[in-house]
C-alpha cells in the first residue's frame, strides 16, 4: 500500500510538471489571455458599480429596505432636554440589535441612576444600521441592518424618559473605503489603501463629502428620535506606519490638521445647530493636558470646545503610559486621574468664556472606564471614577464597555432623572 501511495505521488508529480512546462511554452499566449480575462473582470465590476449608483437603482433599493418596515409610530413628543447630569452607558449597534440583550440594558437603566444611553448608528465596520430616508445613503445600509427602523426602536425608550445620545464615528470608516477608495488614507509604499496597526482603512479628514456624509447621517438620527449625535474619530490617524501615509486631500503645505479640523467643527455646528439636536464629541484624554499641541491628530480642546454642547474625553486610567504624573500605574489611581484630567482643563475652559461673550463653550462629560485593562476594575474602581467626576465639575459621566456589560455594584438604584 505505502508503494502505491508513492508511485501515486510520483505520477502527479511528473503530471505537474508537464503541465507546467506547456504552460511556459506558451506564455505569452496564456498572459494575454489572462490579460483580457481581468480586463473583462474590471469592466464588468464597472459597470456593476455604475449600475448600483444609478440615481433609479439607489431608490429602488431604499424602497425596497423601507417596505420591510411597520408603519411608523406616532411620534409628535418633543425632544428631550438633556438632564442636569448625565449618567450613560454605551451601547453597540449589535446589541441594540439583539432582543434580549438590549432588553438587558434598558432594564439596567430602569432600575439604577443611569439615565441616558450612547447607541451606535452604525455598525462595527461602518455601515448604517438603520434604514435612511434620505435615497443618497441606500448604498451604506448594512445588508442586515440592526436596528432598521429608527422611530419605532426609540419610541419606546423615549416614553421612559431615557435621554438618547447617537454615536456616530466618522473618518476610521471600512465601509465608506469600500465604497470610496479614492479618498482613503493611502501608503504612500505601495500606493495602495494603508491601515492603521489594528489593519483599519481610513478615510482623509480632508474630504468634504465625508463631512458631508457625516452631517446626513446625523440628521436622519436626529429625525429617528435621538436628542443628542456624539462624534467619534473625528481625527487623524495616531498609530501604525505613520510615516507611510499619503492624503488624497489633505495638504499640510496648505493648512495644519488642526485648521482642518477646526473647520470640520465648524462645519458640523452651522450644519446642525440651527435644528435643536444637541451635538458632542469624543476627544483623546491628553486634550485635557496639551493645549497648545494638536497631538498629531487635529484635536484641540479650545477649538472643539467652541463647536459642540458637549466634549467627552476619554479619561480612561488604563489608557495613561506608567509614571504618568508621577503614578506607577494609572489605572491604579481611577480618582486620581479622572480628577486631575478634569482640573487641567478648567483655566482653559474658563479662558474662553472670558475671551468669547455670547458664544455657547461646551462642558465636559467624560467617558469613564468599565473594563478589566491595567487593573481590575470592580465597583470600588468605577465608582471612584463618578466621584471625580462630580468633584471635577463635569456635567456628566458615560461608562464604555465594549462588551456592553456593567457593574451594577457600581450604580446607585434608581432615582429621579
Amino acid at each position: 500500500m505505502r508503494h502505491q501511495w508513492r508511485d501515486y505521488y510520483k505520477s502527479q508529480k511528473t503530471r505537474g510538471l508537464r503541465a507546467w512546462s506547456s504552460l511556459v511554452s506558451r506564455g505569452p499566449v496564456v498572459v494575454v489571455a489572462l490579460g483580457i480575462l481581468i480586463l473583462i473582470l474590471v469592466a464588468y465590476h464597472a459597470t456593476q458599480v455604475r449600475e448600483r449608483q444609478r440615481p433609479e437603482r439607489v431608490t429602488e433599493r431604499l424602497e425596497t429596505l423601507r417596505a420591510q418596515l411597520a408603519p411608523p409610530p406616532d411620534f409628535t413628543s418633543k425632544w428631550k432636554p438633556p438632564p442636569e447630569f448625565v449618567k450613560g452607558i454605551y451601547v453597540s449597534a449589535a446589541a441594540a440589535g439583539t432582543t434580549k440583550m438590549f432588553a438587558r440594558l434598558v432594564d439596567l437603566v430602569d432600575r439604577t441612576e443611569i439615565n441616558s444611553m450612547v447607541i451606535d448608528v452604525k455598525d462595527g465596520n461602518g455601515a448604517l444600521a438603520f434604514i435612511p430616508t434620505d435615497p443618497t445613503l441606500a448604498d451604506h445600509v448594512a445588508k442586515h441592518p440592526s436596528i432598521p427602523d429608527l422611530k419605532a426602536f426609540t419610541a419606546p425608550l423615549r416614553e421612559k424618559g431615557i435621554y438618547l445620545i447617537a454615536r456616530l464615528f466618522v473618518f476610521q470608516d471600512p465601509a465608506y473605503v469600500a465604497l470610496h477608495p479614492e479618498v482613503a488614507v493611502k501608503s504612500k509604499a505601495t500606493g495602495g489603501i494603508w491601515r492603521d496597526r489594528k489593519g483599519i482603512p481610513w478615510v482623509d479628514p480632508g474630504h468634504k463629502e465625508a463631512w458631508d456624509y457625516a452631517v446626513k447621517i446625523a440628521r436622519e438620527a436626529y429625525a429617528g428620535g435621538f436628542d443628542e449625535v456624539q462624534f467619534d474619530y473625528i481625527r487623524f490617524p495616531s498609530d501604525g506606519a505613520m510615516s507611510d501615509i499619503s492624503y488624497p486631500v489633505f495638504d499640510a503645505t496648505k493648512t495644519t490638521k488642526a485648521q482642518n479640523m477646526e473647520a470640520f467643527f465648524k462645519y458640523i455646528s452651522d450644519e446642525l445647530h440651527g435644528s435643536g439636536v444637541k451635538l458632542s464629541v469624543d476627544l483623546f484624554g491628553l486634550v485635557m493636558w496639551q493645549h497648545d499641541y494638536d497631538l498629531n491628530i487635529g484635536q484641540r480642546l479650545d477649538i472643539a470646545a467652541k463647536h459642540f454642547d458637549f466634549i467627552s474625553p476619554m479619561v480612561y486610567p488604563s489608557h495613561y503610559p506608567r509614571g504618568f504624573e508621577g503614578f506607577p500605574n494609572p489605572a491604579d489611581f481611577p480618582y486620581e486621574i479622572v480628577h486631575d484630567n478634569l482640573l487641567r482643563g478648567q483655566p482653559l475652559m474658563a479662558r474662553l468664556h472670558s475671551e468669547n461673550p455670547g458664544v455657547k463653550i461646551a462642558t465636559i462629560r467624560p467617558w469613564l472606564q468599565d473594563f478589566d485593562l491595567g487593573a481590575d476594575y470592580d465597583a470600588a474602581k468605577v465608582k471612584a471614577q463618578m466621584k471625580a467626576a462630580v468633584d471635577g465639575g463635569a456635567s456628566g459621566w458615560i461608562l464604555w464597555n465594549a462588551r456592553n456589560v456593567y457593574t451594577e455594584e457600581a450604580l446607585q438604584a434608581e432615582t429621579a432623572n
